[in-house]
């Protein structure tokens, strides 16, 4: 799998198939995942787009959609999602406006990935850092420049920003990997 950013949102791709999340156009892709949906949302959608909670199977990819009730409003709606992917458990949280509540967690689960920004300014380092260990990842990507350094901050980390990641399941199964901080340079891609 290769994971990149795509300003705003990030790129993940394995073989031919190419997974967008909250891109900032509709770009051509196999799965589109939308994080932050205005309302009202113009039906239908193009099959490969996902802008809500629910079930899904494209492309062979499980995607499991939970609505954020307590970012909801009268203009957007918030989903975070867990998605499988080549039998690695990503997990994209957006930007959390709010600590997402338990029961939405609890059915995120554990990931292998976890992708998350805090660009609003409204969650605070110790909540960040409350939710990863919640949700337990192998692999931390910050979604900006801004959270990244954040997180490095408050992880302990030193990192610096790469172009790209690239990864196989097997590398997350064989090496003792525990929250480890990936900083992807933000761009157009």
């Amino acid at each position: 799998m290769i994971v990149s950013l795509s300003s705003p949102g990030c790129k993940c791709q394995v073989g031919d198939f190419v997974m967008f999340v909250d891109p900032a156009s509709d770009r051509k892709a196999d799965l589109i995942l939308k994080t932050k949906t205005d309302l009202p949302i113009g039906f239908p959608l193009s099959p490969e787009v996902v802008a809500g909670s629910g079930e899904y199977e494209i492309g062979g990819v499980r995607v499991k959609g939970m609505s954020l009730e307590n970012e909801a409003n009268g203009q957007t709606i918030r989903t975070i999602y867990a998605v499988l992917l080549e039998g690695v458990k990503l997990a994209f949280l957006g930007e959390l406006q709010d600590e997402p509540d338990e029961e939405s967690l609890g059915k995120l689960g554990k990931a292998d990935i976890l992708f998350l920004s805090a660009d609003s300014g409204k969650l605070k380092a110790k909540q960040l850092t409350s939710l990863i260990k919640q949700i337990d990842p192998k692999i931390i990507i910050p979604i900006s420049d801004k959270t990244a350094k954040l997180l490095a901050e408050e992880l302990g980390q030193k990192v610096k920003a790469e172009e790209k990641l690239v990864i196989k399941k097997k590398d997350l199964d064989k090496e003792q990997i525990v929250s480890k901080l990936v900083w992807l340079k933000s761009g157009t891609k």
